[in-house]
């Protein structure tokens, strides 16, 4: 049987956001490095902060993130290296470093 299965049984909210991951980093393959980290993002960041936040490029693991405001921006950057390992793990693209900047949620 399947690790995530098991997990899934045992666990049952824990295994399926197990499984909802690792199904995700396969599904993102065929996207470009920005795409998968941009879809990436709402898992690895929860629903809170992806409504107050978005991926506004990345270049040479340096990941770059807006946010609505400071407070926000003042969270993401608290949170960043734990992002960085989720986002890594969930895209399969590699965050060296997180900047954040506020901006308008709408800009890309």
């Amino acid at each position: 049987m399947p690790d995530a299965f098991v997990a899934c049984m045992e666990r049952p909210m824990e295994g399926i956001r197990e499984v909802l991951r690792s199904s995700l980093g396969r599904s993102l393959e065929a996207l470009s490095e920005v795409d998968r980290l941009t879809a990436a993002w709402i898992v690895a960041s929860g629903k809170m902060m992806a409504e107050r936040g978005v991926v506004l490029g990345y270049a040479d693991g340096v990941l770059r993130l807006g946010a609505v405001d400071d407070a926000w921006m003042r969270e993401m950057m608290n949170m960043k290296e734990r992002l960085a390992v989720e986002l890594t793990r969930l895209a399969g693209v590699p965050v060296k470093e997180i900047r954040v900047e506020i901006t308008r949620k709408n800009r890309r």
